[in-house]
């Protein structure tokens, strides 16, 4: 069981590798599927008033979430532009924070983009699609995306999983995803709990074009 919605993005992207550190941070292309499910639960929560559910054990609906399989498909390139940012981090002595530089990295995406969702059931199928359509922004607050539309019957993904069997042009990136033993406290922001997130390589249909030290584009294939 499949279906796919397409977003639009309407600003810059940024999500950093969650190997960064947080005073130099590289930017993945796309939003992982840890970032999309945390945008469902968002807007299940706070516009469907499902937070009882979702932090119930054994909730349902938190699996429709969780072991739900996410995949891409995108239909053009990116422009990665390279900036140094004002940060706020601890004081390493004493209370406060101390304001310092940081590296990172916003991406220009051409065009929209598919998220393809593989759910379990009809079921989940219905509780995704209630949510899906409300998210406004993937990754960093401020990436904004615009949702388009929903597609019953998506074709086959175009950014396919590290094969070294099927070796094909392109960039590699790491993508988080929920781990089977997830559980709405290991990923609550507001829980002591944590988790130890999936890692997915992927294999991004792109090539690299121009570039200067303040940018660089690559090319959809």
């Amino acid at each position: 069981m499949k279906f796919s919605a397409f977003f639009m993005p309407t600003s810059l992207f940024s999500l950093k590798d969650s190997n960064s550190t947080n005073s130099g941070a590289k930017s993945l292309f796309l939003p992982s599927p840890y970032a999309v499910k945390m945008a469902i639960l968002n807007q299940a929560i706070t516009a469907g008033n499902q937070l009882e559910s979702l932090s119930a054990k054994k909730s349902k609906e938190f699996d429709y979430i969780s072991k739900t399989k996410i995949s891409f498909s995108i239909y053009g390139g990116f422009c990665v532009n390279n900036s140094f940012i004002k940060i706020q981090r601890p004081k390493r002595e004493g209370i406060g924070y101390q304001s310092t530089v940081s590296f990172r990295e916003f991406v220009h995406i051409s065009n929209k983009i598919e998220l393809i969702f593989e759910p379990d059931c009809e079921e989940a199928k219905i509780f995704l699609m209630k949510y899906i359509y409300k998210i406004n922004y993937f990754g960093k607050r401020g990436s904004f995306f615009q949702f388009l539309k929903y597609h019953e019957n998506p074709k086959e993904n175009n950014v396919k999983e590290f094969n070294t069997t099927e070796l094909s042009a392109g960039i590699l990136q790491e993508y988080d995803d929920f781990p089977k033993n997830a559980t709405f406290e290991k990923v609550s922001n507001y829980s002591p709990k944590t988790i130890k997130r999936d890692k997915n390589l992927l294999l991004i249909p792109v090539v690299s074009g121009n570039s200067s030290k303040s940018y660089s584009s690559y090319r959809f294939l």
